[in-house]
């Protein structure tokens, strides 16, 4: 089996890692040291030079969304969820997303939808979707060895007309600061899901004032708070670590009648 090159997690009992394996190089922590030429397969268990056991294995999505280097702060896994949900997506959707950021929401979108369905993200930095097309590149390359082919458009907001895409979009989804510039160029007709990431009031009022006078319904305003809970023998509690506000959700949907 080939490990070299694959994204791996590094665990002990007190931290997390993620990296790369490369057969020439060691792994250093403050916890010890270890070759990477010294795993033979995935998942395995190694001792560092400090005596301390460090799990190895292929990290799950929430794993490698939260250890990843980031750009633009990410949308957490705790809100992907929700966002799957209000947006109504299934594997055969055609997805606009407005705001490539950091990729991480990108990459969940793209593994559900890249057999049947379509995506594009929109963005009006290549960086952001340099970053994120690596972030999905990086992830799936542990998976497959399939070239990622999602959709990204370089176009500021204001002037994308959704007209141009050669789908039926049947969600949008947006993490920037204004999506209301979406209303600037763009009128919706057909049955549509909007689900919008914000984090300020102030925004929320200004996109829920945006969909009304485009005609949404079921306008929501939720967010998100995640409290993990431990279980010791017969003894159950919560932890001390709540994650609470990352960011409002805003969801609607279109009807044509």
């Amino acid at each position: 089996m080939i490990i070299d090159n694959q994204l791996v997690v590094i665990k002990t009992s007190k931290n997390k890692y993620l990296s790369v394996v490369e057969k020439d190089k060691e792994f250093i922590t403050n916890e010890g040291k270890f070759k990477f030429s010294d795993l033979k397969k995935i998942p395995s268990i190694v001792k560092s030079s400090a005596g301390i056991d460090f799990q190895i294995y292929t990290p799950t999505y929430k794993e490698f969304v939260l250890l990843m280097k980031r750009g633009p702060q990410i949308i957490y896994p705790k809100d992907v969820g929700q966002i799957i949900v209000e947006s109504n997506l299934h594997n055969s959707s055609k997805v606009l997303e407005i705001g490539s950021g950091s990729g991480a929401l990108t990459l969940y979108l793209y593994s559900l939808l890249q057999n049947s369905g379509k995506l594009y993200s929109i963005d009006s930095s290549k960086i952001n979707q340099r970053r994120a097309n690596k972030t999905i590149s990086r992830y799936l390359s542990t998976y497959s060895k399939e070239k990622v082919d999602v959709n990204f458009i370089h176009e500021k907001l204001e002037n994308f007309n959704i007209k141009n895409l050669e789908d039926k979009i049947d969600a949008i989804i947006t993490d920037v600061p204004e999506p209301w510039d979406f209303f600037i160029n763009n009128k919706i007709n057909t049955n549509l899901n909007w689900v919008s990431y914000l984090p300020s009031m102030s925004q929320i009022i200004r996109i829920n004032e945006a969909l009304k006078e485009n005609n949404f319904q079921d306008i929501e305003v939720k967010e998100v708070i995640l409290r993990d809970w431990i279980v010791d023998n017969k003894i159950i509690r919560p932890t001390n670590k709540l994650v609470s506000h990352t960011g409002f959700l805003v969801s609607a949907k279109y009807i044509k009648y």
